[in-house]
């Protein structure tokens, strides 16, 4: 199971690495950056179309970020 954690450091790490802040994603994607910090600590509160706006601005697959993901849990399970 994907957890509400798992998707919020991914959500984060590519953040990171694509070196944005969140003032800048909470622009693009026409939120306040509180709003934004409130959908990376809880991704379920994020619709699915603000949530593939953010997956694209991290030029992210949907199917590859949940991959990644669940294969990370799969690993901190063995």
């Amino acid at each position: 199971m994907l957890s509400e954690k798992a998707i919020s450091e991914k959500l984060r790490g590519l953040r990171a690495e694509k070196r944005y802040s969140l003032e800048q994603i909470a622009e693009k994607i026409g939120v306040h950056r509180e709003t934004f910090r409130k959908y990376e600590n809880n991704p379920y509160e994020m619709s699915v179309e603000t949530f593939i706006k953010v997956l694209n601005i991290y030029n992210t697959d949907p199917l590859i970020f949940f991959d990644t993901i669940m294969a990370n849990c799969q690993r901190k399970e063995v």
